[in-house]
């Protein structure tokens, strides 16, 4: 029986330890960094070299992509390369691919590299926790008021309602990103919050992250009011705050995230814009994405996280040089003007 080159066994071990030797030196004449004096810098190479044999079983080519692999005094340093089948068969053919490029192992002993790590804020997602507990406990009222007294309470209390908003109750501004149509409805926006809410809080931390949850969801709440007569409800106001939020935070930490900085704005647009276009669809508030997505954008770029690197190597932190008093600010300007549109959209209408 023929056997496939690529396949996982004992005989193909040297062509994995090749190519691994390879990506090493590209490591250390890039950066002057050896990592194979890094275990868990090894260990994350090696597993990644050994997942992509497995893909090119199936596919033309492999992606290796490990963020933060580690840093250097200039910041974080990324592992990102694509290897085929023809890396690996070269491997196996005894083409050298060791020799090419020096081992680190063999260079100049007079400038010796040092291993840099980098320390990553570590926060729990308490507030993005907090928040869907919420929201599931309202839903579960929603259902339950509804199968009592024969309609749903808590959404006819708090969805946007133009008309009853004009009247005076403009709790209906704030209320609509707490409750959902349905269960699915439910189900698809506390997926994206636990995804999104987990990544923004680590590094917005609780309390600036509780005021860009808020703020986005009265902003797409706001701009709902002002370009559709249509009733809503939902939290991908906010959710959508959320994701302008990553955008803007990837963008001025751009020097840190290194060569990983267009992908992930890329992702993020991507993600973003077709949203918007699966929310030209009839029953989908796009107006009030549209909203969030500028609301949480406008509050990170005045108001959120701004990291350096700090401290001397080998140990590296990140320090947010932006004052817990500016997000204030900008969350108390954020409100104040959106309080200003509303009067003038009330006065407009009446």
């Amino acid at each position: 029986m023929n056997q496939d080159p690529l396949s996982v066994s004992s005989e193909n071990y040297p062509a994995n330890q090749q190519i691994i030797s390879k990506l090493l030196s590209e490591i250390y004449n890039r950066y002057r960094l050896d990592l194979s004096k890094d275990p868990v810098a090894q260990e994350r190479i090696e597993k990644a070299v050994q997942k992509a044999r497995l893909e090119l079983e199936t596919k033309a080519e492999a992606e290796i992509n490990l963020p933060y692999i580690s840093a250097n005094p200039a910041g974080p340093i990324h592992l990102v390369r694509l290897l085929t089948r023809a890396d690996f068969l070269m491997a196996n053919h005894g083409n050298n691919l060791s020799e090419e490029i020096p081992a680190p192992a063999s260079l100049d002993q007079e400038s010796p590299p040092q291993r840099i790590r980098i320390e990553l804020p570590e926060r729990k997602p308490l507030v993005t926790m907090a928040l869907m507990v919420i929201t599931i406990l309202i839903y579960l009222g929603q259902l339950l008021t509804d199968m009592t007294i024969g309609y749903d309470l808590p959404a006819a209390l708090g969805m946007k309602s133009n008309e009853l908003i004009i009247s005076g109750q403009y709790w209906r501004l704030v209320t609509p990103m707490f409750l959902h149509g349905s269960i699915i409805h439910l189900g698809f926006n506390m997926y994206a919050l636990n995804i999104l809410g987990r990544r923004v809080e680590r590094f917005f931390g609780s309390i600036r992250f509780l005021g860009l949850y808020l703020v986005a969801g009265i902003a797409g709440n706001v701009f709902s009011f002002f370009f559709t007569s249509a009733p809503s409800l939902g939290s991908s106001t906010a959710i959508f705050g959320l994701l302008g939020a990553e955008g803007i935070f990837i963008y001025q930490h751009r020097k840190l995230f290194g060569e990983q900085f267009r992908t992930a704005l890329r992702q993020i647009i991507q993600v973003a814009a077709i949203n918007i276009l699966i929310g030209l669809s009839p029953g989908i508030d796009n107006w009030g994405h549209i909203g969030g997505l500028i609301g949480g954008a406008a509050f990170t770029w005045f108001g959120g996280p701004l990291f350096s690197v700090i401290n001397s190597p080998p140990v590296l932190k990140l320090e947010d040089q932006s004052s817990s008093d500016r997000a204030i600010l900008t969350f108390a300007i954020q409100i104040i003007g959106l309080i200003g549109l509303v009067i003038w959209i009330i006065q407009i209408r009446m």
